[in-house]
């Protein structure tokens, strides 16, 4: 406690204020983008199935099968609507998990969020260097952090309560911590935090790297130092080895770069300063390309991190070392998702979400970069600097859209009504996650000829041939939104099932629900 009164006191009033006043205008972000809960999108109830089942003693497992899961439907029904948690790292649903056994799951995932946000914010402004004579610079850094936290795919990644902005607030720490270890500070919460990316993004894992090559610069024991650095990727190592042993997770392939991957990479990185391309729902649902400063911004990006990576090997303090390693560290994060792009399907893509931790880490780096500048000329960049934090605000933030829904965020609806009504144990649905989402059944899409996001082909027909005797067995239901939704299921098939009286069909209020017959496992 004496320790962290010290801690307080070093910092300086002007400082203080400013954190505190970051800490609540996060808080205050955070709190607005959670006003009607938790909206569920892209991974939203992927992440909070694996946190139920922690809460609920089973860890790593889920009651969900995503649209892209490996597990058929009838691997799914054969399960009991169990399945290994596979296609996400463990970290987040497994704190999330535990926190949720004293608040609840839904909770938990907010508090968490908001908890990340708090985190993001006041990083900027411990990363930078500590001034005595500008009063005004931590106050300005700090507008930037909770700035930062307004960011159309920061208020994205909030609204649904996914993995990012834990991830982002691990990575932001983790280089403050390096460059506090490069200084003589402790090795453990390096330790602590590497593992802890790993876990929570698995393209953080090869941040250990970084912190293995600290580790050696400072000790100069080359052999240590790389059992360090694989020491702190085992974790997750470890979790990639169990989720691919359990027969799920994505599909891996090689199947290299093309110039779509390259056009939503340069445009990713654009929406770092532009709001426009820094929307996701833009990003995916129109045709529209990366502007063509983006491709400059992209060069001086990467001219910028090889900078960087330079004088982290030479040492040669032409940037502050906070900077430096943030620098490093989004050239790694982007190395590892270009890694996966290339070697997975068609589910990695260098998209404004995935985007989002290498953004976060480039701009803090900016941040300190220019913060260390004003300090060593004093106000002749004041104002300059000044004008750059409106352009970014008006350009990239646009505050006035802080209260946006990235989705409707309606109560239950009438297909996951039914599924309730149905009495079923299992859902199979065309909008699996909703009706998991809803009603806590488990539940996992029905079987399409093409699988949803990674284009692979299959044979359905005898997939739906075994559906019944696999519904009766778990005594399950297919229940279908009659309205579109992000998946679809084979009517045809079905209906066939229903003639030869293996299946029921009945509708009501937007949706269908087909039932299992006493004639359901008849050859």
């Amino acid at each position: 406690m004496e320790q962290f009164k010290n801690g307080l006191s070093q910092q300086g009033t002007p400082r203080l204020l400013a954190l505190a006043l970051t800490l609540l205008g996060a808080v205050i972000v955070g709190l607005i983008q959670f006003r009607h809960g938790i909206v569920h999108l892209l991974d939203t109830v992927t992440y909070w199935s694996g946190a139920e089942a922690v809460r609920n003693g089973n860890l790593f497992g889920s009651n969900l099968a995503p649209s892209f899961s490996n597990f058929t439907a009838i691997e799914f029904l054969d399960r009991g609507g169990q399945l290994p948690f596979v296609d996400f790292p463990i970290g987040y649903p497994l704190v999330a998990g535990v926190l949720g056994a004293i608040v609840g799951v839904r909770h938990a995932m907010e508090l968490l969020c908001v908890l990340a946000l708090m985190a993001i914010a006041t990083a900027l402004i411990y990363g930078s260097k500590k001034s005595d004579t500008a009063k005004a610079q931590p106050f300005i850094i700090g507008i930037l952090g909770v700035l930062i936290t307004m960011m159309p795919t920061t208020r994205l990644v909030t609204q649904g309560a996914l993995s990012e902005p834990l991830f982002c607030a691990v990575a932001l720490w983790l280089v403050i911590c390096l460059a506090r270890y490069r200084s003589g500070g402790h090795w453990t919460m390096v330790a602590v935090l590497t593992i802890a990316a790993g876990l929570l993004r698995f393209i953080g894992a090869p941040l250990a790297l970084l912190s293995g090559w600290e580790r050696y610069k400072r000790t100069q024991q080359k052999l240590s130092s790389a059992l360090w650095s694989l020491a702190l990727m085992l974790p997750a190592a470890l979790n990639i080895l169990l989720a691919t042993g359990a027969g799920g997770g994505h599909n891996a392939g090689w199947r290299g770069l093309g110039r779509q991957d390259m056009d939503v990479f340069v445009r990713s990185i654009g929406g770092w300063f532009d709001a426009k391309q820094g929307d996701l729902r833009r990003t995916y649902f129109t045709a529209e390309g990366p502007s063509w400063w983006s491709w400059v911004i992209a060069l001086m990006w990467l001219a910028l991190v090889i900078f960087a990576v330079i004088h982290l090997i030479q040492r040669s303090k032409r940037l502050p070392d906070t900077s430096e390693i943030a620098l490093v560290a989004s050239g790694i994060i982007s190395l590892g998702l270009i890694a996966g792009m290339m070697g997975f399907d068609a589910l990695v893509i260098a998209d404004n979400r995935l985007m989002l931790p290498t953004g976060v880490l480039t701009l803090a780096a900016l941040s300190w970069i220019i913060s260390d500048q004003v300090q060593q000329r004093g106000r002749t960049l004041f104002i300059p600097t000044a004008l750059l934090l409106v352009i970014f605000t008006i350009c990239a933030v646009r505050p006035w859209n802080v209260g946006e829904s990235f989705s409707e965020s309606s109560g239950l609806k009438p297909y996951s009504r039914a599924a309730l009504d149905s009495g079923a144990a299992v859902i199979i649905s065309n909008d699996a996650d909703a009706v998991h989402w809803d009603t806590g059944l488990p539940a996992a899409y029905a079987p399409l000829p093409m699988q949803a996001l990674t284009g692979q082909a299959q044979d359905v027909a005898p997939l739906y041939a075994n559906l019944p005797c696999a519904l009766w067995r778990a005594k399950g239901a297919v229940v279908l939104s009659d309205g579109v939704t992000f998946s679809g299921a084979d009517i045809d098939l079905l209906n066939d099932q229903v003639d030869a009286g293996r299946l029921t069909l009945t509708s009501s209020n937007g949706a269908s629900v087909y039932l299992p017959t006493a004639r359901a496992c008849d050859e």
